[in-house]
């Protein structure tokens, strides 16, 4: 049987670093120190956020060297050779996103797949972002870069109240310590789902190319 290695790098000695909860407190001590905030706005924030991340895990984002977020995930397929690996990314993204052609961007030479797509997180929340697809045999990388949010409202046209969609970059969410404490369970919560969201989609792509030989034999 096939398999095949999984990896996400959260941190590297090369260009990728955290979003973290130790990088939070360090914010949140550095205003301190530089008279941002006062002694007694720490001593507020502080042990509401210890006693919030011991109760909910901090969700760490990957950053890369100009701290944006970015993810990176390598998948090997051993016997896969490049164009087989390229064709079946190509009908995992039509069958799962309904995306055409004329959508993406592919190059089968250079082994380059990539797109502009957003997936529903939560609630009335969802998650755009790009995905580039760099393929050669027997390996996948996919980075996952320009996330942003979209919150949607409905309208209550009765009442003259239109229906709105807000947007925000992913920047925008961090360092949450800096936001008002009620704001904190939504973002936190918004990083988690971005992570379950983006472990599953790679999963789901390469259960899909191991699994095509099966569901092609009738």
């Amino acid at each position: 049987m096939k398999k095949y290695v999984f990896l996400l790098f959260i941190m590297s000695g090369t260009n990728l670093f955290g979003q973290t909860d130790s990088i939070e407190k360090a914010t949140l001590y550095n205003k301190l120190i530089s008279k941002e905030i006062s002694e007694l706005t720490f001593q507020s924030i502080w042990p509401r956020w210890v006693e919030l991340i011991t109760r909910v895990k901090y969700p760490d984002m990957p950053l890369d060297k100009n701290g944006q977020v970015h993810y990176v995930f390598i998948n090997e397929f051993k016997g896969f050779d490049r164009e087989k690996l390229f064709n079946r990314t190509m009908e995992w993204l039509s069958i799962n996103y309904g995306l055409l052609p004329a959508n993406i961007y592919s190059n089968l030479k250079d082994g380059k797949i990539i797109l502009r797509n957003s997936l529903s997180l939560f609630s009335n929340y969802s998650c755009s972002f790009t995905t580039i697809f760099s393929i050669k045999d027997e390996k996948i990388k996919v980075d996952l870069i320009s996330l942003s949010y979209q919150a949607y409202y409905e309208g209550d046209y009765a009442n003259g109240v239109p229906e709105k969609t807000t947007s925000f970059n992913i920047s925008e969410a961090y360092p949450i310590i800096l936001k008002k404490p009620a704001e904190w369970p939504l973002y936190l919560s918004l990083f988690k789902a971005t992570n379950k969201l983006f472990n599953t989609e790679i999963k789901n792509l390469g259960d899909y190319i191991l699994t095509y030989d099966n569901s092609n034999v009738f």
